[in-house]
């Protein structure tokens, strides 16, 4: 199907399934045209939680502490203000990749 009829969702989708490193919202936003990163976190939940019952699984890089290290675990994908340790604002961004259940 020729892209300009995907939705935004499938077209992160197969972004983040053809992607050969993990990708930030920030990234993702800038290939796919998606104007807010809070869009692209929305999306990346709604696909994880399709996962569960589709052939991919969402694969998440957490975000770390740059002044710490500290490895901030997400209930939902977003980009945290804060490390939860030291308080630092220093916090990389968490990126995420899609894969066939199963690959390798």
């Amino acid at each position: 199907m020729p892209e300009e009829f995907l939705t935004t969702r499938e077209r992160i989708l197969l972004l983040l399934r053809s992607s050969d490193f993990p990708l930030s919202a920030k990234e993702i936003m800038h290939l796919t045209g998606v104007r807010k990163e809070q869009e692209v976190y929305e999306h990346i939940y709604h696909l994880s939680l399709s996962s569960k019952h589709k052939n991919y699984v969402v694969i998440v890089y957490p975000p770390k502490c740059e002044s710490c290290g500290y490895e901030i675990v997400l209930d939902k994908p977003k980009r945290p203000s804060k490390c939860p340790r030291c308080k630092s604002e220093r916090i990389s961004q968490p990126k995420f990749l899609i894969r066939g259940k199963g690959d390798e």
